[in-house]
């Protein structure tokens, strides 16, 4: 299983029986399908063992509006996990071929009978997953409350810049979406989206190729 927030500090061995206690299971899921439907109930959390997918929803025009995307080692429903009883507000659809392993939701905070070592570990991660999901959507309502298009794309692009370990400008990275998931996720035009690059660029605050970029 690749590395993920969920399972920091829990042993192969525990970690097996926390599969076999929560009755978890392991899905493959080709190109289009979903993972995780809006408006269902989010009655399961999944850790992305291999593939890419994305997170959306549909806004009041009935445009799709990307959330995130998740590699291998990614957790979805986390969230949605304490709180069953509301429907999902977002789409989870696998990009490609994806495999996921899924935890029901149910006995993910009840206590468990057998005493298992690994799910106080889970619990306390999970708590802790929660906590950053927290961080992480302040920081996207924050980028896409900017007052100016350049304003949400170059906070965007520092926050990534950040993420990837190469915060010092002139330092190339990669962002996970291309220009249309890009658009949806700072909820603006693509064309207009496509503008605001090339006049970044020919500004000099910016240079890319594709998702490749590097703040000037």
């Amino acid at each position: 299983m690749p590395p993920n927030p969920l399972f920091v500090g829990v042993t192969e061995a525990e970690q097996n029986a926390l599969f076999e206690c929560l009755k978890a299971r392991e899905r493959s899921y080709g190109k289009g399908e979903e993972l995780l439907r809006e408006q269902e109930p989010a009655d399961r959390l999944g850790v992305i063992l291999t593939g890419d997918v994305e997170a959306s929803r549909l806004d009041i025009s009935g445009r799709r509006l990307v959330i995130s995307r998740l590699g291998p080692g990614s957790v979805f429903g986390d969230v949605l996990s304490l709180y069953p009883e509301r429907p999902s507000p977002v789409t989870v659809t696998a990009l490609g071929s994806v495999s996921a392993l899924l935890l029901p939701a149910a006995g993910l905070l009840e206590p468990c009978a057998k005493h298992c070592a690994g799910h106080e570990k889970l619990i306390r991660n999970l708590l802790r997953s929660v906590s950053a999901k927290y961080f992480e959507l302040h920081d996207r309502l924050y980028c896409i409350t900017r007052a100016t298009m350049r304003e949400k794309i170059m906070f965007y692009l520092e926050s990534a810049s950040e993420s990837s370990g190469k915060d010092s400008r002139g330092r190339i990275f990669t962002i996970p979406f291309d220009r249309s998931a890009l658009a949806g996720y700072l909820n603006v035009e693509r064309s207009a989206l496509s503008r605001e690059l090339s006049a970044m660029k020919r500004d000099g605050l910016i240079d890319y190729h594709r998702n490749s970029f590097r703040l000037l």
